[in-house]
């Protein structure tokens, strides 16, 4: 009779059909690494307390922390670097002076606008300086061509 019970088990677990191949396949993909971390005694039971709080397995709220940290850091380097581009692009009150006349343009990547810093986002319009030959290239945003 156990062994009847158990071939029973056995059978709900197998997947039906065609695309029971296909879901079992998807569920291995989603599950596919096993991340282990050793981790103080008091951490553990802070993750315990807090996973039980919200009604949740620990390894769920950990791979929760984990996917929301990795988010996290992704949006403050790339930030970073908006403000690091925006204060490098920055030029002085002469080297604006020195263009010529201004092209009316539209963005094909996010840029940093050399008079104010602001970002110009991709597809808005700005405008591009042309000096001289060999001089540098400098892209505004709409809101400071209109202070010139």
């Amino acid at each position: 009779m156990a062994a009847q019970k158990q071939n029973r088990k056995k059978k709900s677990r197998e997947p039906s059909g065609a695309n029971g191949n296909n879901i079992e396949r998807h569920e291995r993909e989603l599950k596919e690494h096993v991340l282990q971390a050793r981790v103080s005694k008091t951490l553990y039971r802070d993750l315990a307390e807090q996973a039980k709080r919200l009604r949740v397995p620990i390894s769920n709220l950990v791979r929760n922390i984990l996917e929301d940290s990795v988010r996290m850091v992704g949006n403050i380097v790339e930030s970073s670097f908006e403000i690091a581009e925006a204060l490098r692009d920055k030029v002085d009150k002469e080297t604006i002076a020195s263009v010529l006349g201004w092209q009316r343009m539209v963005a094909n990547k996010r840029l940093a606008c050399a008079q104010c810093g602001n970002a110009i986002e991709k597809g808005s319009e700005a405008f591009i300086g042309v000096g001289a030959p060999g001089s540098r290239t400098i892209v505004i945003c709409e809101g400071c061509k209109c202070k010139m």
